[in-house]
């Protein structure tokens, strides 16, 4: 019998929510692991030298096709579970970021589709912990502003029922 150690990924990473409109996020198909055959937002690793803005426009415009400007930050967080026989433990930095160019096109070694989702049918799982960024980002909205109360609601019901319906992958 082989002694198989498990693979370990860690780093700085940056993700992106991009928005077609107030209801519809860009997520990607993984084809890369850990996490492949998941939906998850746009995003990687930083490279050496990179700080994470320059890691987020990089990594849209690789996975997407889209070229984006940074609209604001959401959060940082903290990633750390096992997933495909793969143990990581990534430093994430979230941004809103806006479509400024580009056509969507995905990266085919790693992304098996890309898709516009209204936030009313995100898949149940998603990559990471991607659903406390999406719910961060709208928690993060102006409270006077009808549509983005509209989406809130929306995304507390959906939170609410995915909660019941996740397990928890570490």
């Amino acid at each position: 019998m082989r002694n198989l150690k498990k693979r370990r990924f860690t780093g700085r990473t940056a993700t992106a929510i991009i928005l077609k409109s107030p209801d519809k996020i860009l997520l990607v198909k993984r084809l890369t692991v850990p996490f492949s055959g998941y939906w998850a937002l746009p995003g990687g690793r930083l490279d050496s030298g990179e700080t994470v803005e320059a890691t987020i426009i990089r990594e849209v415009q690789e996975e997407t096709g889209l070229k984006v400007i940074i609209e604001r930050k959401i959060g940082e967080y903290r990633e750390i579970g096992v997933q495909d026989e793969i143990e990581y433990d990534y430093s994430p930095a979230c941004f809103l970021v806006k479509i400024i160019g580009g056509k969507l096109k995905r990266q085919e070694n790693e992304i098996g589709a890309l898709k516009f989702f209204s936030l009313a049918n995100i898949p149940k799982v998603i990559a990471f912990e991607h659903n406390t960024m999406v719910r961060d980002y709208v928690n993060s909205l102006k409270k006077d502003d009808v549509i983005h109360k509209t989406l809130k609601k929306i995304l507390i019901k959906i939170a609410s029922k995915k909660a019941n319906n996740i397990n928890v992958l570490r």
